[in-house]
């Protein structure tokens, strides 16, 4: 047998044990501290640690070229050599002054083939979770066409498709305060 005895052997197991378990937490540690310090650094560099809400995303985008204010031309209208966009604009177009409380309804494009998307765009300020209707003019009366579109931060959107060719007249119509939009003309063709 040997000299020492079985306490003995218990103890110095548990000692080397216990050794053991205090190195395996003294690398976590230092593995938690240069992750912790590297982060840091990290955060520090790169000015993540602002609290500056305008520095949140992206920078602003400017367009190279200023975004026409008026619908694009059709056809044969010519290109400014500049900006490669369009010189002439119709001048039919309506333009609201921004703010001045009227129901106001734009479309785009105004020539379209049957069925194709016509976008229906416009503002009611003031309004805002109202239901407007779209209608359209049909023998000298206006017609519901079977869309609603609701009125969200004084504006709204929605589209139409029809087969009905030639000129279409739509505008939208508030039945709570029995307002109505300007008409707006869209040319449908035959495609």
């Amino acid at each position: 047998m040997s000299d020492r005895e079985p306490d003995a052997e218990g103890a110095d197991r548990n000692e080397r044990i216990a050794n053991a378990v205090v190195k395996v937490v003294g690398v976590a540690v230092v593995i938690g501290l240069a992750i912790g310090l590297g982060t840091w650094v990290m955060v520090k560099s790169l000015g993540l640690d602002t609290t500056d809400v305008s520095s949140v995303g992206p920078p602003p985008v400017t367009p190279i070229n200023p975004l026409p204010t008026k619908a694009l031309p059709q056809g044969n209208q010519s290109s400014s050599p500049e900006t490669g966009g369009p010189t002439d604009y119709p001048t039919d177009i309506v333009t609201p002054t921004v703010g001045d409380g009227q129901l106001f309804l734009n479309a785009a494009p105004v020539m379209v083939n049957a069925m194709e998307r016509i976008n229906l765009t416009g503002q009611w300020p003031g309004h805002d979770n109202v239901s407007l209707l779209v209608q359209r003019q049909e023998n000298g009366e206006w017609v519901d066409f079977g869309v609603q579109v609701n009125v969200q931060v004084g504006t709204f959107e929605t589209y139409v498709m029809t087969g009905r060719e030639g000129e279409n007249k739509f505008r939208v119509f508030d039945p709570e305060t029995s307002s109505a939009s300007n008409e707006v003309s869209v040319t449908v063709g035959s495609g």
